[in-house]
């Protein structure tokens, strides 16, 4: 993508949680800190309006900005980037995500001629996203995924208890393709969050972490 960012990111679930005064907060707060590459979904509640009024407080310019939706086909797709801009005020969202393709089934229909990747495309043409990532917990996806040149990121879970990622990341460095890692502890499992970050961020095909 040729996208800056910070090697430690902004997971955006949590967020949907606070007041927006406590979400504006935490927002310059991670910037403070010199965190500007933020991750949020249309499916995690409040998190995208939320993440908005923090990103309109500090200034469009210091983040870079990651959504996604589960949304499968075209239509649907086209009307969640809509909303996705809308919510994070904002007229160009820099990475937008199809978000946790689990099957073979769903990996079919986003990649089809009326799937959501098609909408994702347009967008990109008219200016309203920069570039395209998938997500997923099946490495399988997206080890198919990153061989056919649509993709420009992927995001899989990746800690020193869950490594099935590496020969994926390692190809997906290969191929010049970000790679951005969630559930860093383990959802919670891994107690040491700063051993296991600084676990992650010592392997070299790895962009991006989002606790």
């Amino acid at each position: 993508t040729n996208f800056e960012v910070s090697v430690i990111g902004f997971g955006g679930i949590p967020i949907q949680k606070v007041s927006k005064e406590e979400a504006i907060n935490l927002i310059m707060t991670a910037n403070k800190q010199g965190i500007n590459f933020i991750d949020t979904a249309r499916g995690y509640g409040k998190s995208e309006e939320l993440i908005g009024y923090g990103i309109e407080k500090c200034g469009r310019d210091k983040f870079i900005i990651a959504t996604k939706s589960p949304v499968r086909d075209y239509y649907g797709m086209k009307k969640e980037i809509e909303t996705s801009l809308k919510l994070l005020r904002t007229d160009c969202i820099d990475l937008y995500q199809l978000h946790l393709v689990r099957t073979e089934e769903q990996y079919k229909m986003v990649m089809s001629e009326n799937g959501a990747l098609r909408a994702l495309k347009e967008a990109k043409a008219k200016g309203l996203i920069k570039e395209i990532g998938i997500t997923s917990h099946d490495a399988s996806v997206l080890e198919k995924a990153i061989e056919t040149g649509e993709f420009a990121t992927i995001q899989f879970p990746y800690s020193p208890v869950e490594r099935q990622g590496e020969k994926l990341f390692e190809r997906a460095k290969e191929l010049d393709i970000g790679v951005i890692v969630m559930k860093p502890v383990a959802g919670g499992a891994i107690k040491n969050v700063s051993l296991s970050l600084r676990f992650i961020i010592e392997n070299p095909n790895i962009s991006v972490v989002i606790p």
